[in-house]
């Protein structure tokens, strides 16, 4: 049995492969989805690590445990020992993650220290004074003076080591004796004598969870020697902290419930032994850091299944399209089987062993597809863009196979669905069929397409009302939020329109042949009739073709869209590549806060000491050459900007509006703005206000608050600088670097109006006063933000604030939506040309094979061979010619419908700049490209001339006679 299976499979080879690597990739694209997701959010958990290092100065993968008690415990010796066990042997082995270092600090009880051989005795210091043991602390600290403690009493002297703050504030002298006493234990006298002084290595070494300062106040002995005087025999110890540190870069995502569990074990295992929890201190950063972490993976394995679900759509298809051609090839020797006998099940068994064998190694090979995927989408640095970095750090795992697995059993049960249909015949039924290809596909007796249309226009039309709901109760969310309809709904379209316009496409083709009978050539007359007669046959490869090319440009427009919207997003927020403001040296007294008297009666206000008027503060402008002379800059501009500003006119002066004062020249060669956003180019707006000193832009927000309109007057300052008359010019709605949208009041949940008033930097300086401006840089093309960095410390800048527009739109693309966005789409626009060439030259191939008796008797009837390729170049141009025609009609029309609903998702209704739906035509290109050489390829450069070249007369006598 299973030999004539294999031998079945490879007669016929071409089949089953096409049909295997369908599975494979269907294989490997569900087993991406976890293993990407996993590589995604372990990046994230790594960063996130990073930036709390840095942000703040805390190493994260530091695992803390105290115990402090405030009275001595009856045993501390085995609380110690069973601690320690503990961490071993549940928390580090459970963990296993490598360890950078790792102490255990013990602290006695607090003494009173007195110097020895001192007339009269006196106490060492106010604080009490006491008692450390540190694990491992030769390997760690660097000896300044003295000597290291010896490991016995000498002389009934215990030997320490203080720290160069104990030195300095206590006034100690290595070698002096000190004795120390307790009220807690009566009668116990220690004698201790510091011999050396430590300070921490250098480095930044996680060993030191606390600095030297922390033990300032006390003496640290030898290890061995406290844990067996003050640990085992006096029982002194009244704090325990043991410290960890992990290599924190090694936890990985599927670590997250060990890490947010390991906290709350701890703290339990410790009140096993009868410590309260007051007592009991863990502290793991880590463990609040990945506690996101478990939403942040539902969230976004939701944004890959929805992103992925055009490709599904469109490999299910493919599979459908192999399957039904291997079914096809082989319907006459089913019916025959069923006419002599056989039983479906036993029909249906040997195809269902057949699609086992292949799922069989779809499962083996799909998940190391999968992995590579991952990588490849690790790499996407937007739509059709790989950078050279790091790519994802991605394992195969046990969930990846039980993806895996479900998509296997999936796909076998979708191939088998032609099987059975086709196990339902016999040899009479199936003779029956065929001489009725001619009539309607069941998907056209069924209307599936106009089923389908409606569905997607309902979807449109939700879509519609879910967008002017978020318009009127909207206050501005950033959020985004994923919809699986969005994606589905586009390929539902596509599908409907695509069976629709092959409903009417047989049609269209009679009337063509009836319209051209008298002057069409023979080629393509033969060609109309070929097509038009047996539509059917050709319906499934111009829908498979009609969808793929429609997901193509969908994918490609919905990353264009999303990706630049964001980005132009972050440049118009900037208003330019860079924006810094440095510090500016000025007579600027410090803050002094003035209270009133302590001796107030209690009731009686305070009296406040007034502050004297301060005179207006002068500022020392800096050399403005230096950014001009920084490299990698292009230009560089003054940008006054204060958000304090009042402007009036005719009333009540309108406060909290932001001026902004440019050098017009200088601005518009720095700054950047989208080029329809204003009814005229922003240029001429510039050239506007640089020929009058006073001319003044307003944005429309703060005219209609004033009621005034182009060429009027008004008063313009700030703070208790002079009003100065100023005439406006031209009003504007938007303007780089503001944002023209309400904010929420910071002291209710009212909506402000923002307000701009954007005049010439000489003037505002000139007639006003000089106050620090902003400095905003056009960078080169192809620079880097590395090398004005450090041009700015080589120039000794100081700055106050630094945009960098280039660096946002990364840490942007970065993140795990754009990252799974753009690596999906990528993906999906990828396989959808991939996918369609391989059904496309396979489809091709097994007809060409089954019509060689009609290609030669065509050739034995006379035609010459140029004319037999003219045919099969019109049958090619008329059907999958047609279904790229359809496809792109299909993918424009679901772009302009289903595209702008985006926005709601998004949250882009209150965008600045307004959100817009972008296609590119470089993308477009990339698909005609694909399909000339496909075409190129089908019409007889490749396979079809090399099937009909080599097809002789004699073989199609030799047919006939079959």
């Amino acid at each position: 049995m299973l030999q004539m299976i294999l031998r079945k499979m490879m007669n016929n080879r071409w089949l089953v492969g096409s049909l295997l690597i369908g599975l494979i990739v269907a294989v490997g694209l569900v087993s991406s989805i976890p293993a990407f997701t996993s590589g995604v959010l372990q990046r994230m958990l790594t960063k996130d690590m990073e930036e709390y290092q840095k942000n703040v100065n805390r190493f994260p993968g530091g695992l803390l445990i105290a115990v402090n008690q405030n009275k001595l415990g009856k045993n501390g010796a085995v609380l110690v020992d069973e601690m320690t066990a503990h961490l071993q042997n549940e928390v580090i082995a459970e963990l296993d993650v490598p360890v950078y270092a790792g102490v255990t600090v013990l602290r006695t009880i607090p003494f009173q220290a007195i110097q020895e051989n001192i007339q009269p005795k006196s106490l060492l210091s106010s604080d009490s004074s006491r008692i450390y043991s540190l694990s491992g602390l030769a390997q760690h600290m660097t000896l300044v003076d003295g000597r290291l403690p010896a490991a016995t009493p000498v002389d009934g002297v215990y030997e320490a080591l203080v720290t160069e703050k104990a030195l300095k504030d206590r006034r100690m002298v290595l070698g002096s004796l000190y004795e120390l006493t307790t009220n807690q234990v009566e009668g116990l006298k220690v004698r201790i004598k510091p011999v050396g002084v430590f300070k921490e290595k250098e480095g930044n070494d996680p060993y030191w969870f606390a600095s030297t300062s922390e033990y300032s106040s006390g003496f640290v002995l030898d290890e061995r020697l406290f844990r067996s005087v003050f640990l085992e025999e006096k029982n002194l110890v009244i704090s325990t902290e043991m410290y960890t540190a992990f290599h924190y870069q090694s936890f990985r995502i599927s670590d997250t419930e060990k890490l947010n569990s390991l906290v709350a074990g701890i703290e339990g295992k410790l009140q096993q032994h009868g410590l309260k929890k007051a007592e009991i201190n863990v502290q793991f950063p880590a463990a609040s850091l990945v506690g996101k972490y478990n939403e942040q993976e539902k969230q976004f394995k939701t944004i890959l299944w929805s992103l992925y679900i055009p490709i599904f759509i469109m490999l299910g298809l493919y599979l459908v399209m192999v399957s039904g051609l291997i079914v096809e090839r082989q319907r006459t020797e089913i019916a025959v089987l069923g006419s002599r006998g056989a039983s479906r099940m036993q029909v249906f068994s040997i195809y269902f062993m057949e699609i086992a064998i292949l799922g069989g190694c779809a499962f083996l090979i799909g998940p190391l597809v999968g992995i590579q995927l991952s990588k490849i989408l690790g790499v996407s640095n937007g739509f059709l863009e790989f950078v050279d970095r790091k790519g994802l750090d991605v394992t195969i795992s046990p969930e990846v196979f039980v993806y895996a697995a479900w998509m296997v059993v999936a796909c076998i049960t979708l191939v088998l669905i032609s099987v059975f249909l086709a196990t339902r015949q016999n040899i009479v039924t199936h003779k029956q069929n065929m001489a009725r290809m001619s009539g309607s596909a069941i998907w056209h007796r069924l209307f599936f397409d106009v089923l389908l249309l409606a569905i997607s226009w309902y979807g449109w039309y939700s879509y519609q009302n879910a967008a002017e709901t978020a318009a009127k109760t909207s206050e501005g969310a950033t959020a985004i939020s994923i919809d699986f309809l969005l994606f589905f709904v586009p390929v539902l379209f596509s599908l409907g329109f695509g069976l629709l316009l092959l409903r009417l496409y047989p049609w269209l083709l009679r009337l063509m042949s009836w319209a051209g009978r008298s002057f069409f050539p023979l080629s393509l007359h033969t060609t109309l009739v070929q097509v038009g007669r047996a539509s059917r046959q050709y319906h499934f490869l111009m829908l498979f073709v009609t969808i793929t090319v429609a997901v193509g440009m969908f994918s490609a427009s919905m990353a264009r869209t999303i990706n630049q919207n964001a980005e132009e997003r972050i440049r118009y927020q900037i208003g330019a590549d860079i924006r810094l403001k440095a510090e500016w040296q000025s007579d600027k007294p410090e803050v002094t806060v003035y209270r009133g008297g302590r001796n107030a009666e209690e009731g009686e206000e305070a009296e406040v000491e007034q502050a004297p008027a301060a005179p207006p503060v002068q500022y020392v402008e800096p050399d403005f050459e230096v950014y001009s002379r920084l490299p990698e800059v292009e230009h560089a501009t003054k940008v006054f900007v204060n958000g304090l500003a009042e402007a009036s006119f005719r009333g009540d002066p309108v406060k909290d509006v932001t001026l902004m004062g440019i050098e017009p020249k200088e601005f518009a060669k720095t700054a950047w703005m989208k080029s329809d956003l204003l009814p005229h180019h922003f240029h001429d707006y510039l050239n506007l206000i640089a020929k009058e000193p006073r001319a003044l832009l307003l944005s429309r927000s703060l005219a209609d608050k004033l009621h005034v309109v182009e060429g009027q007057t008004i008063l313009l300052g700030w703070g208790d600088s002079r009003r100065v008359e100023m005439i406006v010019y031209a009003i504007v709605d938007y303007w780089p670097g503001w944002n023209p949208a309400p904010v929420k009041s910071t002291y209710g949940s009212s909506m402000e109006e923002q307000y701009l008033a954007v005049a010439n930097l000489p003037f505002v300086q000139d007639k006003m006063r000089l106050e620090p401006y902003e400095v905003w840089i056009k960078m080169k093309e192809g620079a880097s933000s590395e090398s004005l960095y450090k041009g700015l410390s080589q120039e000794g800048v100081k700055l106050a604030m630094l945009n960098n527009a280039k660096q946002q739109v990364i840490q942007m693309k970065n993140s795990a939506f754009y990252l799974g966005l753009n690596g999906s789409l990528t993906l999906g626009f990828l396989l959808s040309m991939l996918v369609t060439f391989i059904g496309y030259v396979l489809y091709w191939v097994l007809t060409l094979g089954a019509r060689k008796l009609q290609y030669g008797v065509f050739r034995a009837m006379g035609m010459p061979f140029r004319q037999l390729l003219a045919i099969l170049a019109w049958e090619q141009l008329l059907t999958f010619g047609v279904a790229f025609a359809m496809g792109m009609t299909a993918g424009k029309l679901a772009n302009s419908l289903f595209l702008p609903a985006l926005s709601l998702y998004l949250h882009a209704d209150k965008q600045v700049p307004p959100f817009t739906v972008i296609s590119m035509l470089q993308d477009e290109q990339i698909i005609y490209t694909f399909i000339a050489v496909t075409l190129v390829i089908g019409i007889g450069i490749g396979i079809v001339g090399i099937l009909l070249s080599r097809m002789q007369i004699h073989q199609a006598v030799k047919l006939g006679e079959d």
